[in-house]
């Protein structure tokens, strides 16, 4: 479904992707694993296209969209959810989820009933400002956002972040739901623990270069990995 090619994003004069190259099967969870600073965040700002690449190829159903603007991105398919979530503060969750919905022509009262049956604690804040959820309502309401432009692909840039470890549980279940019901979703994340539970491919990026790429096996196979992102080794 999407297939990155020899990508170099840069800021100014410093390159934040050397060269990065992966890709994401439909259908699929893929996880993208890696320190702070490796690349992860800028990676996905660029696939979402809120950042150009310098060269390189983003392919998404064998369409280039690296030179496309991110609204063009979104209709083609591809939805963010975004890194500390970014919901709107000032506005209610109700507003929040129709501004998915933003691109959309047609009705989406469904969506929303859709949505706030997969999240009840949004149906009950529905009137609510964002900004005066909780750290997990806010991350339920980001992902429900991108949710309303109904992506064939889900960016998720580390949903657990900063989050409790119940509400982690959550979160992870919701992504192992949607996955269930035929999302395809490209997964950003440190808690490696979790991200064994549900992806079915992981790619290492390490200094702007993708450096492993192999199946949950491969990995808790790998010492080097198995130090840094399990806290083990055999």
């Amino acid at each position: 479904m999407l297939r990155v090619q020899d990508l170099v994003t840069a800021y100014g004069k410093i390159e934040a992707l050397k060269g990065v190259s992966l890709e994401v099967a439909q259908g699929s969870i893929t996880c993208l694993l890696g320190p702070n600073g490796a690349g992860k965040t800028t990676l996905m700002m660029t696939v979402a296209g809120l950042l150009k690449p310098r060269s390189g190829s983003i392919r998404f159903l064998d369409r280039d969209i690296a030179s496309l603007p991110p609204h063009a991105i979104v209709s083609r398919g591809i939805a963010l959810v975004p890194e500390n979530r970014l919901v709107f503060p000032g506005m209610n969750v109700l507003e929040n989820l129709r501004a998915g919905a933003y691109q959309r022509s047609d009705a989406f009262d469904e969506d929303i009933d859709r949505v706030f049956t997969r999240f009840p604690r949004l149906k009950e804040r529905s009137a609510q400002l964002a900004g005066t959820l909780s750290g997990g309502e806010q991350q339920m309401l980001a992902v429900a956002r991108a949710l309303m432009s109904r992506p064939k692909l889900l960016l998720m840039d580390e949903p657990s972040l900063g989050l409790a470890p119940l509400v982690v549980e959550e979160i992870f279940r919701i992504i192992a739901e949607l996955h269930r019901e035929g999302s395809t979703i490209f997964l950003v994340e440190q808690n490696a623990h979790m991200a064994l539970r549900v992806a079915q491919h992981f790619f290492l990026i390490e200094q702007g270069r993708v450096t492993f790429s192999g199946d949950p096996g491969s990995l808790a196979e790998d010492e080097v990995i198995r130090r840094a992102y399990l806290g083990s080794a055999r």
